[in-house]
């Protein structure tokens, strides 16, 4: 059996972090039109719903078989139907909310009609970024994603390169003077949070769990993903970010917002890679070993008669 069976990969990864990017973006939208009645960035929220859209198609590609795509939607039970439907309504409450404040669109200025997409972008938002924790969380046989604190680490990811993204947005468009003033010292409180809940989250892993859970930890601290753990994504990714979100310059600030982004992506690549981790079923692991790798000898005289 290939390895593409046995583990997901980056396309799974890039869709965690454009859709939990997107969906914390659409989130931010959602509250400031509900509560100050303030367009942070119209650009933004458009850009907030695209990115959930590229991380469906990454989604679609991954699970195999896009022309059978529309099944996902079909069964109620499933948390993949759960997902999608969320991503859906997400995306187009996202459009139409980006849209409301563009004069060309025949619902411009419908202050009623915003509120409604806002409680959307609100709920949906906060489910689809939380989403791809749990889904992870739900697989009891791998032992690093199994628990509850996969689901605080991505939401927590999702929130930080949300806001990022919006600092970043500042850069190229008009944007609502909250995402200077106030958007930088949430994002270094969520860098903050990150770092340490991160460190908790391998320090319960690595104490008083399983033999298979101490043994995932350890490729993070002391394996293959150490340095791009420690150096990519908590030095590079957190620290560096969260001191210079704190110094009061737009190109500091911008910069950081940048680096944000780039470690969440890391994060997402290296946490589904670490699914190659996972529990064996009794006697699996000797199954498989007697499994034939397709170069075998007996294999090749088969061929070779057959040819």
């Amino acid at each position: 059996m290939s390895q593409k069976h046995e583990t997901w990969g980056w396309m799974l990864a890039f869709d965690f972090f454009f859709a939990g990017m997107g969906a914390a973006m659409l989130l931010f939208a959602g509250i400031a039109e509900l509560f100050v009645g303030s367009n942070l960035s119209t650009l933004g929220i458009l850009a907030g719903a695209v990115f959930i859209a590229c991380g469906a198609g990454l989604l679609v590609l991954e699970l195999g078989r896009p022309f059978q795509a529309l099944r996902v939607f079909m069964n109620p039970k499933a948390i993949l139907t759960f997902g999608a439907w969320n991503m859906s309504i997400a995306i187009v409450a996202g459009l139409l909310l980006g849209t409301s404040w563009i004069e060309l669109f025949p619902w411009f200025g419908i202050v009623g009609l915003r509120k409604i997409l806002a409680i959307l972008c609100v709920i949906t938002g906060f489910i689809v970024a939380t989403y791809p924790g749990v889904l992870l969380a739900r697989h009891k046989s791998r032992p690093f994603w199994n628990g509850p604190g996969m689901m605080v680490l991505f939401l927590t990811s999702s929130l930080l390169t949300g806001l990022a993204a919006y600092i970043v947005c500042g850069w190229v468009s008009v944007a609502a003077p909250a995402v200077y003033a106030l958007f930088p010292q949430l994002a270094a409180g969520l860098c903050a949070f990150q770092f340490v809940i991160w460190i908790g989250y391998l320090w319960i892993k690595s104490s008083g769990t399983t033999a298979r859970e101490v043994a995932a930890v350890r490729r993070w601290t002391t394996g293959n993903y150490a340095n791009p753990f420690r150096v990519g994504f908590m030095f590079l990714g957190t620290v560096v970010p969260l001191a210079l979100f704190l110094i009061p310059n737009g190109v500091s600030i911008g910069i950081a917002g940048i680096l944000a982004i780039l470690g969440g992506l890391l994060m997402r690549n290296l946490v589904v890679y670490s699914g190659q981790d996972r529990t064996w079923l009794p006697g699996e692991e000797k199954y498989r070993s007697r499994l034939p790798h397709g170069d075998e000898t007996f294999l090749q005289k088969v061929w070779t008669k057959q040819i």
